[in-house]
């Protein structure tokens, strides 16, 4: 007889566990609270343009990398053209040239010491750990659930060149790191790469990443993306109830049973996986039964990554323009007690299948709390008041920035981190789920919770900084569990 798994939500962790169970042989069905694939990976249209509200860099898009791979195995990258744009980042301070993060790590290095030739030692150190990293190959191909001992001495020979880069930066915080820099430019610059409470290895792998060619971004944006997924997911005989937010799992016997739904409907299923937030599934899909001493520590103690995104449609060609700069604001933007001293800018143009021709998209980021959002979103008035206010000072920033853009701004969007939660259930806005302190080593959430069989947890959370390659390994990796439960071969391609 064959098992019905049931998958609530379809981002890009739930379509990877869905297409992988139909393989295998499982008949599946997710339960989506929005009326789109993707989660929060995710674009929307304003008068013509599209906004895109996820993917920055994408790792797996060189075709011969692992990661590539991985998503081809369940519809994503097929037939896709990755744009490449260097370099990656410039980060404008005002004062001389920029620094560009270029993706070559010769270019960088070479780059890096021209302008800070006092940080020499510290820049070879950074470019000798990431060159270690872009050779690396990785143990991704299954959960450690299901390492056998007989595996270790493979994963060892795999993994040696690895083990000192590991040992000496693993446990260290971005700022914690750059810290010890001569110049103070090079040290604020690099910080603003990614949140700087990251450990020093996210920064390391991103660099290797962009060396390797292995982290662009698809043409058509994230959307498309998360559509290509689902699209595989429909052939394979998968179904997908959209605008069909679950209330419960239902347990019997501590065992997940199946799904009570929003409308009052009833769901049964033998295996429930949720691919949807794990704070909502934890407090609010198994109303508080099941949480573990980590999850609770962990969303009581670890910071958020929690910003604010301004989309800009502009009736201006914007090609000759820098494609990623972050501009050092002459006047900081307060966004909600969250002093923001530079604007992150993408300007799309690298992609024309988001404008109409001869226009352009612009996004801009910054830092931004949950807190005052939510509170400011009890007044719908006010809060479009201030949604709209912020805009109007990125917009001045965008037009200094670009000038062929000024007094071109054809159509705006804010996202907020409330606009995130009410959309897609995530925690507090949180686009990134946890930044985890470094001393925590490495850090994950177990799939499984004691005490409840036949229920599986996936998504952003589980193996933070997850971000989209991440989320897809969770779905693939509790497959093969269920797969290794039932005493079945997992069938990947």
């Amino acid at each position: 007889m064959v098992k019905k798994i049931l998958i609530v939500g379809a981002g890009i962790a739930g379509l990877s566990a869905g297409v992988h169970a139909l393989r295998n042989g499982y008949e599946v069905e997710i339960f989506e609270k929005h009326d789109l694939p993707g989660g929060l990976c995710t674009s929307w249209e304003r008068k013509g343009y599209t906004f895109d509200g996820c993917i920055h860099r994408l790792t797996g898009t060189r075709p011969d990398s692992q990661f590539n791979r991985l998503w081809r195995e369940i519809g994503a990258l097929k037939d896709v053209e990755i744009i490449f744009h260097d370099p990656f980042m410039s980060v404008e301070n005002g004062s001389g040239e920029p620094l560009h993060i270029f993706s070559n790590l010769d270019r960088l290095e070479e780059h890096l010491l021209q302008k800070y030739p006092e940080d020499r030692m510290l820049i070879r150190e950074l470019s000798g750990a990431a060159r270690v990293f872009a050779g690396a190959r990785f143990p991704l191909e299954k959960p450690d659930e299901l390492y056998k001992i007989w595996d270790f001495p493979v994963m060892l020979v795999r993994m040696m060149p690895l083990f000192k880069v590991m040992g000496k930066f693993s446990r260290t915080s971005i700022a914690e790191y750059f810290a010890r820099a001569k110049s103070n430019s090079f040290r604020e610059a690099f910080g603003l790469i990614m949140p700087p409470g990251y450990s020093m290895i996210s920064l390391i792998s991103t660099l290797a990443s962009l060396h390797n060619r292995d982290a662009g971004f698809p043409r058509g944006g994230s959307l498309q993306f998360a559509r290509s997924i689902e699209k595989r997911f429909h052939e394979w005989g998968g179904i997908v109830n959209y605008g069909c937010p679950v209330k419960e799992i239902r347990i019997n016997n501590g065992r997940a049973v199946g799904l009570l739904l929003e409308k009052g409907e009833e769901v049964s299923g033998d295996i429930v996986i949720s691919a949807a937030d794990l704070h909502h599934t934890a407090y609010e899909l198994l109303g508080g039964q099941y949480l573990t001493p980590l999850i609770k520590k962990s969303f009581r103690h670890f910071p958020l990554y929690s910003s604010v995104r301004v989309s800009l449609g502009i009736e201006a060609d914007l090609s000759a323009e820098a494609s990623c700069p972050v501009v050092r604001l002459d006047i900081p933007i307060n966004a909600g007690g969250e002093e923001n001293r530079y604007l992150y800018l993408t300007n799309y143009s690298f992609d024309p299948s988001l404008a109409p021709a001869g226009k352009a998209v612009v996004g801009a980021a910054l830092y931004s709390p949950y807190d005052y959002w939510r509170k400011e979103a009890g007044n719908e008035s006010r809060y479009e008041i201030k949604k709209e206010q912020l805009a109007e000072q990125v917009i001045t920033v965008v037009e200094k920035r670009f000038p062929p853009a000024r007094g071109k701004i054809e159509a705006m969007d804010v996202v907020t981190p409330v606009t995130y939660e009410r959309y897609t259930n995530v925690y507090k806005g949180a686009y990134m789920s946890w930044i985890v302190p470094p001393e925590e080593g490495r850090f994950k959430i177990p799939k499984e919770l004691p005490g409840l069989k036949d229920f599986y947890q996936i998504g952003q959370w589980i193996e933070p900084p997850a971000g989209l390659p991440g989320s897809m390994l969770t779905g693939r990796h509790v497959v093969q569990l269920i797969c290794s439960r039932d005493g079945k071969p997992f069938q990947a391609s």
